[in-house]
C-alpha cells in the first residue's frame, strides 16, 4: 500500500515538473498561440495543487477490508483519534479494527494482527479485552452469559471455576463467528464444605 502510495505521488510529480518545463520553453519562446498556451499550462497546475491536496490524507485500512481517509490526530496504545474526510466530528476507532494507517507522509504504520476465526474449531484464537477502547469500530454480535460450577475440594480454586468459564466463553464467541469479547463482569468462588464453587462472566462478542 506503502508502496503504490509513492507510484502514484511520482506519476502526479512528474506530470507537474513536465509542465513545468513546457511553460519555461514557453516563456522563452512566444509565439502567437503563446496567450492560450499559457493559460492551459496554469490549468494543469492548478489541477496539480488540487490533486495533491486530495492525495494529501490519511488512509485507514480496517480488517474487514474498508479504507477511511481523513486525519489521524492521535494513536495511543488501544485506539486512534480520527477525523473522517469532510466531518469535523472527532471519532474513536480501536486498533484491534484496524490493519495499519498510511499516513499523508507515506509512512505506514501497522496497528494489529487480524484474528482469523473461521470456525468453532478456532475458540482458542478469540481475544477478551475488558476495555471498552479496545471494541470501537468493531461490529457486535450480541450479548453472552456463561457460568460453571462443581464440587468443592482442597485441589480447587476459584480460577479453576473462572478458567472453565472463560473457555464456555470463547467457544460460543467461535461459534457466533465473533473474535473478540469485551468481558462486562465477572465474579468466582472456590466453595467450601457443603458448598459447591462457581463461576460467572458476562460479555459482548465483537467481529470486524
Amino acid at each position: 500500500m506503502q508502496y503504490m502510495f509513492r507510484v502514484r505521488y511520482f506519476l502526479v510529480a512528474s506530470a507537474f515538473l513536465r509542465t513545468n518545463l513546457n511553460l519555461i520553453y514557453l516563456i522563452k519562446n512566444k509565439g502567437n498561440n503563446f496567450n492560450n498556451l499559457f493559460m492551459k499550462k496554469l490549468f494543469s497546475i492548478l489541477l496539480f495543487i488540487i490533486s495533491m491536496n486530495s492525495m494529501a490524507q490519511d488512509q485507514v485500512f480496517f480488517h474487514n477490508g474498508n479504507v477511511a481517509k481523513g486525519k489521524v490526530s492521535e494513536v495511543n496504545d488501544q485506539c486512534i483519534k480520527f477525523y473522517y474526510e469532510g466531518e469535523d466530528v472527532l471519532y474513536t476507532i480501536s486498533r484491534n479494527a484496524i490493519s495499519e494507517i498510511c499516513f499523508q507522509s507515506g509512512r505506514v504504520q501497522q496497528m494489529s494482527q487480524k484474528i482469523d476465526v473461521q470456525s468453532p474449531d478456532d475458540w482458542e484464537k478469540v481475544r477478551l479485552v475488558y476495555d471498552k477502547n479496545e471494541v470501537f469500530g468493531l461490529k457486535s454480535l450480541g450479548q453472552i452469559e456463561k457460568h460453571s460450577s462443581g464440587t468443592w475440594s482442597f485441589s480447587i480454586t476459584a480460577g479453576h471455576f473462572s478458567e472453565k468459564t472463560m473457555k464456555k466463553i470463547r467457544k460460543e464467541a467461535a461459534n457466533r463467528g465473533g473474535c473478540i469479547v469485551l468481558i462486562l463482569s465477572q465474579q468466582s468462588n472456590s466453595g467450601g464444605f457443603f458448598k459447591d464453587g462457581h463461576a460467572s462472566m458476562s460479555g459482548e462478542i465483537y467481529t470486524y
